[in-house]
């Protein structure tokens, strides 16, 4: 499954999977307990400490928060838009795959990373 964060499409296959196996190292507890509001807001801090960490941790992470955002809203895009006061304001979407699968190939061929079909 496709996922947009912010300018970054990351691909996330079984969300609900992902969050089972990596719960402890994400922070969130059990993410079954967790409502859509808590996951957000989660999401949120966790995009803010990634801005610290390593490329790998990094990659980790969005693809963490791809996956609580999936399982516990349903929404394929989290936009992060900062606001006045130093924060982030959420917006959630449900973004139509197709335009997710356009995008991502965009994005690789600004980096010079042709897929070939």
């Amino acid at each position: 499954m496709l996922f947009l964060l912010n300018d970054k499409v990351i691909e996330i296959e079984m969300p609900e999977t992902h969050l089972m196996q990596r719960r402890r190292e994400i922070g969130c507890g059990d993410p079954r307990s967790l409502r859509a509001q808590q996951a957000v807001e989660f999401a949120v801090q966790r995009f803010v400490s990634l801005r610290r960490a390593g490329a790998d941790e990094v990659l980790a992470g969005q693809k963490d928060i791809a996956a609580l955002i999936i399982a516990k809203t349903g929404a394929n895009s989290l936009i992060l838009k900062p606001n006045a006061a130093g924060g982030f304001e959420p917006r959630l979407r449900d973004v139509p795959p197709l335009v997710l699968e356009t995008y991502q190939r965009g994005a690789a061929n600004d980096r010079g990373h042709r897929r070939r079909a």
